[in-house]
């Protein structure tokens, strides 16, 4: 504050900053704000993490719902009839259950109407494919909503979950195709581009599970995860390429395949395995056929490892250390990176036998 006198008048104040004042005053702004963007934004965060378990829960209830009236929780896709077409995947079975029913009955009549050959990837799911699920995309990973899908129509829409399909492959070291027991996996390689195919999931390929099947407890084992890369059209499942069970005998009527197919690439379930770690780092190992060029995301270096096997993509997330999950009972856990390696891999079990400590 400064003051002046003029003679014959009695002394008067003037108020105001001067510059020294000014920039202190803008300095402690600065400080402020500084101090309370992240608390913003970890709100925000915590919001947008809420609405996703909101979105699981939902989805998981929609499941169990669709296990009622069938007596049996959704495959992770149809099986499709002919190679290198594909059934729907489950997001479609259960649009009923999510007031969606509209959306399930055109699905279901573009497919019969494709008789012998039907095919959820086709042009003529393009229409359907467009169409956005809020209920089936995370908030925290807003730039889905408007990546591009990597074939066919690029207006195609992705979705933010997956189901689980299992980890016998990755508990055992084996995929002795052995359709006697209650749990095994089926492969042409476990190392190729598509990877082991894990039966011993609540989310598989060709046929439902009964919840009586995860004797491991459906508390115990995971049925949905989020994840963030690789994503393609929400509605389709699966398809297969190459040898068939049971297999195709010359001069013989071909034969629909059978259950899980040895040479399948799957989308709406993917496996645990522990080759990649929740929230696993594209740019340290990236899928075997990741394109820049054809928009995959993240855009990686030429020197990134093109690794990972289609079913082995990792489950992740945008939220900050781990990845929401729902259960076989519905209910959301957050597991956090660090989660043990063994318990993760049990989680993904239904019938595994293990002893779940989280």
């Amino acid at each position: 504050m400064a003051f002046t006198s003029q003679p014959g008048n009695k002394q008067k104040s003037t108020t105001g900053f001067t510059l020294v004042e000014l920039l202190v005053v803008i300095a402690i702004i600065g400080v402020l704000v500084g101090l309370l963007l992240p608390a913003v934004q970890a709100a925000r965060e915590s919001a947008r993490r809420l609405s996703c378990t909101n979105n699981l829960k939902n989805i998981a209830l929609s499941c169990l719902n669709y296990e009622s009236a069938r007596g049996e929780l959704p495959p992770s896709s149809t099986l499709a009839l002919k190679s290198q077409r594909s059934g729907l995947g489950w997001p479609v079975l259960i649009l009923p259950y999510l007031e969606q029913g509209a959306v399930n009955q055109q699905a279901l009549a573009i497919i019969d109407d494709q008789g012998d050959d039907p095919d959820a990837y086709g042009s003529a799911m393009d229409g359907l494919n467009k169409l956005l699920q809020p209920m089936y995309l995370c908030p925290s990973d807003p730039e889905l909503a408007d990546q591009q899908e990597k074939f066919g129509n690029a207006d195609r829409k992705g979705m933010s979950y997956s189901g689980v399909a299992g980890s016998y492959f990755a508990r055992t070291g084996l995929c002795p195709s052995n359709r006697d027991t209650d749990d095994y996996c089926v492969a042409t390689s476990t190392t190729g581009l598509f990877g082991p195919n894990n039966y011993d999931g609540l989310m598989i390929q060709g046929s439902g599970v009964e919840l009586r099947e995860a004797s491991d407890g459906q508390t115990n084992t995971l049925l949905l995860g989020e994840r963030t890369y690789q994503i393609r059209a929400w509605m389709i499942g699966a398809y297969w390429t190459g040898s068939t069970i049971p297999p195709q005998v010359r001069g013989q009527a071909a034969v629909p395949p059978q259950g899980p197919q040895p040479s399948t690439a799957h989308f709406s379930s993917k496996n645990v395995t522990d080759l990649y770690p929740l929230n696993h780092d594209p740019h340290a190992g990236a899928y075997q056929a990741h394109s820049n060029a054809e928009g995959d995301r993240p855009e990686i270096a030429d020197t990134t490892p093109k690794v990972i096997s289609v079913n082995d993509l990792p489950f992740a997330s945008r939220h900050p250390g781990g990845v929401n999950f729902a259960r076989g009972d519905a209910s959301v856990s957050y597991l956090q990176e660090s989660i043990d390696t063994d318990t993760y891999l049990a989680l993904a079990s239904r019938n595994g036998g293990e002893i779940v400590n989280e």
